[in-house]
């Protein structure tokens, strides 16, 4: 509105100044559109003329067919028979003429043409159009208190109190010495008959987690009325204990498996575990036990890969390892090592089958859990024969980890996925290598392990596969900086050397990659720079006080400041070569770190004389860096 306001001011003051040429090109303007308003005006009357329907009159009678049109304007009136204007007519044609110019003006998006307005431009009106509302929320429907309290919690109070009822009621019948032991049990398995008909029953009426929760307690009363009839009273023997336990585990998993419920499922396999424990044996056998126990943990596995249940399968992998731990603790009647070994190897090969040949129309077997189960299995195999029969425990680890290399590379070769295999095969074959290599060579080899397991996680983008490289390069880094350098010629120097080459091997391999590749791991490639000229520097450290051991502590000091000085240098000019500016910062940082050192830990133990060559030695060199950045600035 401001700058219509500003407009017509300027307007007006220009109509007031005569002589203004501003005002002789806006009436020629003016003029130009009122002759254009004028041309289409008349266009659009000849084409209504000869397009538009016949207007009807108000009697219904074609107007045409009353009278001709002598040249009469549009809206002016239509003449009859006597030469009178008739209006009504006049009218209708008018509404003919304005009907067919309502659907020839086209009108911009958003807004509305208004009939019975003129079509010359800028006569008719156009106004926006309301956005469209969403429709409102529909509001909340208030709580139904009544249906909450008598239908939902009402019940549910009410039951906890009628189970406490019949509990109390129950001990003092037993007090009494009217329900006798017999009786006891036989009740505790009607008890389960009947909450099994109802969770049944309320199934098939619609309600799943009522009946799942029914079933489900069936099957635990059944459990502990058998556990009370052979454990605390003595009336059934072990056999038939056994045997009952094994049935109603049996029927549990068929009725969670017809109901389809992974919770009810798990529940059965942790009662099955426990099963060998429930039952009171005079003579108990570790090796009946451990069959047990593997041969259930071998049904459960196939029977969870057959439903695609994965908190059931990571149940059936995982807990079979707590009750053969108990066993090993709990039964001392002959050697276990090799059942439990055997059970083990049995478990680890049914998993890995499972992930390796899935059946046609499955997918693989969930094979993170086949990872830790290789990791546990290696577990169980170092306790049970690292110390007493060590050739086994490397026998079996090393053709694990065969058996997983050669995996993986098939899978390779087919464009599978092998990540998995990948990272088994390196940590089998890490184990291997510390465990038979001797201190002396096994930090080499765990290094160039880990080197190249971590550059196959990088290529084949596998993250447990880097993690697990990651692990075995960072023991050897350990091992060698644990291990200092006690002569030239020695093992340590050797893995020294690995070790630094295998930095540098890694940043070539990181350099190499493509660029969208490579993005990722720039800050990483850059990282490894840094990190190996630090381990140079502890090397050369080391190297150099192995070297000067023959001679005096003065000396010792003088040549290893001097080293230190020479490595600065040699960052120094690296940087220069290379154009680095961080790389340049970086000696002369650490030709300050070198001044230091001699000022603080050299200068209070050496004499006058050795003070004196390290500062003039370290001044001439720090005047020519300084000359040298001078002359490149020039």
């Amino acid at each position: 509105m401001r700058c219509a306001d500003l407009m017509n001011d300027e307007l007006n003051k220009a109509k007031a100044s005569p002589d203004n040429p501003l005002l002789a090109r806006v009436e020629a303007l003016e003029q130009k559109v009122s002759s254009l308003e004028r041309q289409l005006h008349m266009l659009q009357q000849e084409g209504a003329a000869t397009a538009r329907p016949p207007a009807v009159g108000p009697g219904g009678a074609f107007a045409e067919a009353e009278a001709p049109v002598h040249g009469a304007a549009a809206g002016t009136g239509m003449p009859t028979a006597s030469g009178v204007p008739d209006p009504s007519k006049a009218a209708g044609a008018t509404a003919g003429t304005e009907a067919y110019r309502a659907s020839d003006v086209p009108s911009a998006p958003g807004t509305t043409y208004i009939p019975g307005a003129s079509t010359a431009p800028g006569a008719h009106e156009q106004r926006p159009q309301p956005p469209l509302q969403p429709p409102p929320p529909a509001p909340k429907p208030k709580p139904d208190w009544e249906h909450l309290i008598a239908r939902v919690w009402l019940p549910r109070i009410f039951i906890a109190v009628l189970l406490i009822g019949v509990l109390w009621g129950f001990t003092a019948a037993v007090s009494a010495g009217i329900i006798t032991e017999p009786i006891r049990c036989l009740l505790g398995v009607a008890a389960a008959g009947f909450m099994y008909w109802q969770g049944e029953a309320q199934s098939r009426r619609g309600r799943p987690a009522l009946g799942q929760v029914l079933l489900g307690g069936s099957i635990a009363v059944l459990l502990l009325a058998l556990f009370a009839a052979h454990m605390l009273y003595a009336l059934i023997p072990a056999w038939l204990a056994f045997t009952l336990y094994v049935l109603a585990i049996g029927a549990g998993l068929r009725t969670a498996l017809r109901q389809r419920s992974q919770a009810l499922t798990v529940i059965m396999m942790l009662a099955g575990y426990l099963v060998p424990f429930l039952v009171d044996s005079a003579k108990p056998d570790i090796r009946m036990f451990i069959a047990y126990e593997t041969v259930f943990s071998i049904a459960m596995l196939l029977l969870a890969h057959r439903f695609a249940y994965r908190a059931a399968y990571c149940t059936a992998f995982g807990v079979l390892h707590v009750p053969l731990l108990i066993g090993m603790i709990g039964f001392s009647h002959g050697d276990s090592r090799y059942p439990v070994m055997l059970a083990l190897l049995l478990q680890h090969a049914v998993m890995f089958a499972l992930s390796v040949f899935p059946r046609e129309g499955r997918s693989r077997a969930h094979t993170v859990p086949l990872f830790l189960g290789f990791t546990l299995t290696a577990v169980w195999m170092f306790g049970l024969f690292a110390d007493k029969d060590p050739f086994v425990y490397r026998l079996v680890i090393a053709a694990c980890a065969l058996v997983y290399s050669a995996t993986a590379y098939v899978l390779l070769k087919r464009k599978q996925q092998a990540a998995v295999y990948m990272a088994a095969a390196t940590f089998g074959w890490f184990l291997w290598i510390v465990h038979v290599l001797e201190a002396s060579n096994q930090t080499a080899a765990v290094l160039v392990e880990g080197m190249l397991a971590i550059m196959l996680g990088v290529a084949f983008k596998s993250r447990l596969q880097q993690a697990t490289g990651i692990l075995a390069y960072v023991f050897g880094i350990c091992s060698v900086i644990l291990h200092p350098i006690s002569r030239i010629p020695s093992a340590e120097t050797f893995a020294w050397l690995v070790l630094l080459v295998s930095v540098g091997a890694l940043y070539a391999f990181l350099k190499r990659l493509p660029e969208g590749t490579a993005d990722g791991y720039k800050r990483r490639k850059n990282s490894l720079l840094w990190a190996d000229s630090v381990l140079f520097l502890i090397f050369i450290s080391q190297a150099t006080d192995s070297l000067t051991k023959a001679l005096s502590y003065d000396m010792q000091h003088l040549l290893l400041s001097a080293v230190w000085v020479l490595y600065a240098i040699a960052v120094i000019i690296t940087g220069v070569v290379a154009s680095k500016r961080k790389v340049r910062l970086a000696g002369i940082l650490f030709l300050f770190l070198t001044l230091l050192k001699i000022i603080f830990i050299d200068l209070p133990d050496v004499s006058a004389a050795i003070r004196a060559v390290l500062f003039i030695g370290l001044g001439s060199i720090g005047v020519a860096v300084s000359r040298l950045f001078y002359k490149r600035k020039e």
